[in-house]
């Protein structure tokens, strides 16, 4: 004769739903949806000023990510910027690889970015869906938003001048 199994409680079975649930929960929360290889990143991202907003095609798209502390950031950005003030048919969009916002105002008031839009990416999702491994990298959109070329590592003015020309 086999023993029948034993029953777990109905506060433990509750336990274990509740777990399942808030693990369900997270998982959605942290997760982004599909995006298709070559596309434009659709994370939400921080502006300076603390609004939310997503990175929109339109017009072509230098996006760079980058973190305060990367030297070659550092002396790319400024670069990018003069360059992106005599493009106004381009879009550049400096994200931050998920440092606190306040040591990116710091470094974008230090420096007077004006024409390149610089964002905060808290959760790092622009990141991980481009595989960065290394900063700044470099990664170029037309204007429907799908990616023509990606530069890991630092440009030179001249080398951006180049990829800006094929972009076009």
């Amino acid at each position: 004769m086999e023993a029948a199994p034993k029953k777990l409680s109905p506060a433990l079975q509750l336990g274990i739903v509740g777990l399942i649930a808030v693990g369900l929960l997270v998982l959605a929360l942290f997760s982004s949806p599909p995006q298709r290889s070559g596309d434009l990143p659709q994370a939400q991202l921080v502006r300076l000023d603390g609004s939310s907003v997503q990175l929109q095609s339109g017009k072509p798209t230098v996006l760079t990510v980058w973190v305060t502390w990367c030297s070659y950031c550092q002396r790319q950005l400024p670069e990018f910027e003069a360059i992106a003030r005599q493009r106004p048919d381009v879009q550049f969009a400096f994200v931050n690889d998920g440092e606190p916002a306040q040591l990116i105002r710091q470094f974008h008031d230090t420096r007077g970015f004006a024409s390149a839009a610089v964002y905060q990416d808290a959760l790092r999702m622009v990141s991980r869906s481009l595989r960065v491994n290394g900063y700044p990298a470099n990664y170029f959109y037309d204007s429907k938003g799908k990616l023509v070329g990606a530069v890991p590592g630092y440009m030179s003015p001249e080398q951006l001048q180049a990829a800006l020309a094929k972009l076009n």
